[in-house]
């Protein structure tokens, strides 16, 4: 290589590099080729500027990974590392390629490593760029002598100290780290003939990986227009939670399993009654991982990554060109897209056998173990449970959290459902955990996400803008637990509502009225404001609704089965907050009693719509009992609402007084009802109890009567609409619905 300075630059293989344009290298490059020349901006540009008020533009432009400015043809790559002393990119022909074509050393400002290079000497626009990073730090430190006069690794060994040091590093510039903001990783660490045990750092330490490691991918993406949703709060949706794969893989779509499969459901979903679906973790990760697999996919590899595995187009960019093609299809039918993310902790991480020295490494942990993760001198914390808990008090962390849940907001995503969300009140860096909801990302993501043109709204604020969920705890310590405690624009999952409601399903004698009537209300004395709370019963965490009420079989009674699935559906789309049903409850999916179904890709877990055309069969009478239940809510907003006048009776009419504890603490008082106040005044009955009970209705408004629109007891609930005199018969186990005409 002829490397030869001169005023304004240097010359690489006789080529002119001027400083004007290569502005971030500050040593030469290690490479075989380098050229330069100018690249025109797409023409789309145009096109989309003339259509940005029908429709949104997705962005992919990122504050740190790699971006392409089009006006000079150049390509800035970014990454995070605090405590590295070294950074160097590498940029490969193809995926496993065994070196590096370009070995380039980067310029640290601040926390950030940075460098350039044109695009034309990366291969052009229309050629995908392979890459990944060699960082040297504490435990492995620089040396001149580790790699040769043309970037290649010379000697292995050169600065090695320690596999991990006391302060938790863990460099090892033997090993291609993928980018933590890279938009695609070309494969998985499975994807070897050793598979991810090759990953371990005690696995060959000096020996390139070049040929294995995930490599990140960038290509050149143009701007795609999207369909919009009308603007809703989250407390007018219907939320359904569903994997991506279990939704199409049973369906005549063009590829079942995938995100062009999923879209094609969106029809299906949108005649379900969901107006908001919620995919399983849709970002990288690694199916293999684990004993027996990783089907659900929390354990992310990428967070900026859509999986590839979900993905029909394999080719460069194709995933997340057809994750924008979803995205499209469901908000054509006018129905929001909701992501489970996890931020709490990673797919890689976690001490292999207890031990300090052996960790997966694929890419934080290779760039910055310290920066990215909780950890005590080399033992990660695992609070999360999963291995790892991610460093989310450190600042970088927290501004890649945002800068993630930015890009896909940009990408059309409607809003985020935080995996054990608690791990993120966390502002305590190292080991130690202290939480504070203001101080932590949890408190400054909104403000951080406005900094980037995203708008976050409260969970009954209608208008444009992006929605956050949290599960608000998380698997172990002191703090686990933290519902009601995240900030008033955010909904949280509240397993207090779902706990109660089964009680009044499962165990009659073990809830009182007024632990009923505050999960109807929304349990404000725990969520601390209106509207936070995210109602259900049954998620992919547990047993599906079905088999959850098989298992108690309620002594072989088959019709006591089906009314309280009806029942928890009904409490479900009565309670105050924002009503979450999984896809496959609607349909009365069975897992066969299996309530932990994570590593199970197979039809324990797949949904089968085929079900539900049997109007006789039990699917299709959940199914269509949802559907009404699912219109019932939507055509009165009291239901909503925390304006709604609610007032509650005993079943003799008698108003149930709020002094009158002998009737709200008695876990023998298996019978409430209330009356909404509304344009249409709505009754409703819920009884837990074993026997019929004559229930008195209140005396209905002048020229107005009562009718019975729905009882759970009947197989075809909604099916006969009855004029009701002032005192009904219920049924055993039952709800019981009316309106006011």
């Amino acid at each position: 290589m002829i490397i030869r300075k001169i005023e304004n630059g240097y010359f690489f293989h006789g080529l002119k590099t001027p400083n004007k344009v290569y502005t971030n290298t500050v040593t030469p490059p290690f490479s075989k080729n380098i050229s330069f020349g100018k690249t025109y901006a797409s023409a789309i540009e145009a096109k989309v500027l003339g259509q940005i008020q029908q429709k949104f533009i997705t962005k992919d432009k990122t504050r740190l990974g790699v971006n392409f400015n089009p006006r000079t043809g150049i390509v800035n790559f970014k990454v995070a590392s605090k405590n590295a002393e070294k950074v160097f990119l590498c940029v490969f022909d193809e995926p496993k390629a065994k070196k590096p074509y370009l070995t380039l050393p980067m310029e640290k400002n601040k926390d950030v490593w940075q460098t350039s290079v044109p695009i034309k000497s990366l291969g052009g626009k229309n050629k995908p760029i392979y890459y990944g990073y060699r960082a040297f730090g504490e435990n492995w430190r620089y040396s001149e002598d580790f790699f040769d006069e043309n970037g290649n690794i010379k000697n292995p060994k050169a600065g090695f100290n320690s596999i991990v040091d006391e302060k938790g590093n863990r460099f090892n510039p033997n090993k291609i780290a993928s980018d933590p903001c890279g938009r695609e990783l070309s494969h998985l660490p499975s994807d070897n003939p050793d598979g991810i045990p090759a990953f371990f750092s005690t696995y060959k330490p000096f020996e390139d990986n070049s040929s294995i490691a995930p490599k990140s991918v960038f290509t050149v993406e143009v701007p795609t227009l999207l369909s919009k949703t009308t603007d809703r709060a989250l407390v007018d949706e219907v939320i359904g939670e569903v994997h991506i794969k279990d939704l199409s893989i049973n369906e005549d779509v063009d590829a079942p399993g995938t995100f062009l499969g999923a879209g094609q459901m969106a029809k299906k979903v949108k005649e379900a009654g969901i107006s908001m679906v919620e995919f399983l973790p849709l970002q990288e990760f690694d199916h293999k991982e684990g004993y027996d697999g990783n089907y659900w996919g929390y354990m992310t590899l990428g967070f900026f990554a859509p999986a590839k595995k979900y993905s029909s187009d394999k080719t460069p960019g194709g995933s997340l060109r057809e994750f924008r093609k979803m995205v499209d299809a469901y908000h054509k039918e006018n129905i929001k897209v909701c992501m489970d993310v996890v931020y709490n902790h990673t797919g890689e991480g976690a001490n292999i056998g207890g031990e300090k020295d052996n960790a997966k490494q694929m890419s934080f942990a290779l760039l910055d173990n310290q920066m990215y993760y909780k950890q005590n001198g080399g033992y990660y914390n695992q609070n999360s449970g999963c291995g790892n808990d991610i460093n989310a008090a450190d600042s970088e962390v927290m501004e890649m959290i945002a800068d993630s849940i930015a890009f896909w907001a940009n990408q059309g995503v409607d809003a985020f459902r935080f995996d054990l969300a608690a791990g993120l009140l966390d502002t305590k860096e190292g080991n130690n955990v202290y939480f504070d909801t203001n101080k932590s990302i949890v408190g400054k993501l909104a403000k951080k996400l406005e900094k980037k043109g995203i708008k976050v709204k409260a969970p009954d604020e209608k208008g444009p803008g992006i929605t956050l969920i949290a599960e608000p705890w998380t698997c172990v310590g002191d703090y686990a637990y933290q519902i009601g405690n995240f900030p008033t624009n955010w909904a949280e999952w509240n397993d207090k509502f779902r706990e109660t409601i089964k009680k009044v399903s499962h165990s009659p004698f073990e809830y009182t009225p007024r632990q009923l009537r505050d999960a109807l209300e929304g349990s404000r004395g725990v969520m601390k404001a209106f509207n936070k709370s995210v109602n259900y019963t049954n998620s992919h965490d547990g047993y599906t609704l079905a088999d959850n009420n098989e298992l108690w079989r309620y002594g072989g009674d088959s019709g006591r089965r089906e009314n309280e699935i009806k029942k928890q559906i009904a409490l479900t789309l009565l309670a105050q907050g924002t009503p979450m049903l999984q896809v496959g409850d609607i349909i009365a999916h069975s897992k066969g009693g299996n309530n932990n179904t994570y590593c199970l890709d197979d039809d324990t877990n797949y949904l089968d719509f085929s079900k539900i055309n049997d109007s006789n069969s039990l699917e299709y009478r959940i199914y269509d009992f949802t559907k009404n239940m699912i219109d019932f809510r939507n055509s009165h907003d009291s239901i909503k609402t925390n304006q709604a006048q609610i007032q509650y009776f005993k079943p003799d009419g008698s108003i149930a007084h709020d002094w009158d504890n002998s009737y709200w603490n008695n876990t023998n008082s298996n019978i409430m009802c209330y009356k909404v106040n509304d344009k249409k005044p709505l009754f409703v009955s819920v009884s837990s109890d074993a026997n019929f009970i004559d229930v008195k209705l209140p005396k209905a408004d002048d020229g107005k009567k009562w009718y019975k629109v729905c009882d759970s007891a009947r197989e075809d609930s909604f099916g006969v609409l009855e004029n009701m005199s002032d005192v009904f018969i219920q049924h055993p186990y039952s709800i019981v619905l009316f309106e006011q005409r």
